[in-house]
């Protein structure tokens, strides 16, 4: 049962993944962190079947291909642990509705969280996002238009706005593109062949602190070494303290002066020292300028600016390209 569940993870979207581990306890998220590190190399068709047990099961059956095989977990199953086969619950999506509903156009997507049903259709025209909107519920529809940007959200409400009958012919064509986008997130996870140890990062680098810290603690206890390699590529903000100053000095090229004014905002002041002496005493000045400057700023949006940090820190690592001292 545990290397079944290692393999759906192991061939789900690392964003799937990384969601189903935090609605798991720390017992199940170890165990299943060393069966991930651990699996061999598993064949397409096996993980296929594997994705396709847990999305049937947790999900109720019925028809519309891609689309039916998004639709988990159904009403009243989502705290449910796929107990016979050790799978753990839904891949956070919206509770089903009647019947009538999900049969609509677009009906699909109410079974899908609000974040994911924007990346979806995020890219698509705004004369698409607004006739999409139009047919989902107002609540859904409400908190898609909010996770899309400003100028695409303007853009989007002006044609909602003045959005007449659509040809049914048309919302068939559209669906069919959406429902393949939602096939090609669950293909893109079966790939031939998988290092555990990889893929366990990418996961994690996708999961929340409170996941990522519960599997690290898990691993020192039964993996040291493998819990060192992994929390060295999870390094965090706060590592760019740990690393040598060309390694620093290649990480800030690539961070947006904006996201370091305010990351530093939050920082402790031996690490912002650190920083502006990678700089000229102008540049140096002028970013301690400016983060003196900086009031009113929430700990969201600080934790925001540092975690796009940590992430080019992550990158960096991941390709060999950071020193620690």
């Amino acid at each position: 049962p545990k290397q079944k569940a290692a393999v759906l993870f192991m061939s789900l979207p690392p964003e799937m993944s990384a969601q189903l581990f935090s609605e798991l306890g720390p017992e199940e998220v170890q165990a299943i962190t060393l069966e991930i590190t651990q699996l061999p190399s598993i064949a397409p068709e096996v993980r296929a079947s594997v994705i396709n047990e847990f999305l049937n099961s947790s999900g109720g059956g019925g028809g519309g291909g891609a689309a039916t095989q998004m639709q988990v977990p159904a009403a009243g199953m989502a705290t449910q642990r796929f107990s016979s086969s050790g799978m753990p619950p839904g891949m956070g999506v919206m509770p089903t509705g009647p019947a009538a509903a999900i049969n609509r156009p677009f009906g699909f997507l109410r079974r899908i969280e609000a974040n994911t049903a924007s990346q979806l259709i995020s890219r698509e025209h705004p004369q698409t996002i607004a006739v999409i909107l139009s047919y989902l519920e107002t609540e859904q529809a409400s908190s898609i238009l909010d996770n899309l940007i400003p100028s695409v959200q303007t853009e989007v409400a002006h044609r909602l706005a003045g959005l007449g009958e659509v040809p049914k012919e048309v919302l068939r064509e559209l669906e069919k593109v959406l429902e393949s986008k939602l096939q090609k997130a669950i293909d893109e996870g079966f790939e031939s062949s998988y290092d555990g140890k990889d893929r366990l990062f990418k996961i994690l680098n996708k999961a929340d602190r409170g996941t990522e810290e519960s599997v690290i603690f898990g691993l020192t206890q039964t993996s040291p070494h493998l819990a060192s390699d992994i929390k060295t590529k999870l390094c965090d903000f706060e590592d760019l303290n740990s690393i040598d100053q060309a390694s620093l000095s290649q990480v800030l090229r690539l961070v947006d002066d904006k996201d370091l004014i305010l990351a530093l905002k939050g920082a402790n002041k031996e690490l912002a020292e650190r920083v502006y002496r990678v700089y000229g005493p102008d540049k140096a000045n002028t970013i301690r300028s400016d983060v003196e400057s900086v009031a009113q700023v929430s700990w969201e949006d600080i934790r925001a600016a540092q975690q796009q940090i940590r992430n080019i820190l992550r990158g960096l690592v991941s390709l060999g390209k950071i020193r620690f001292k």
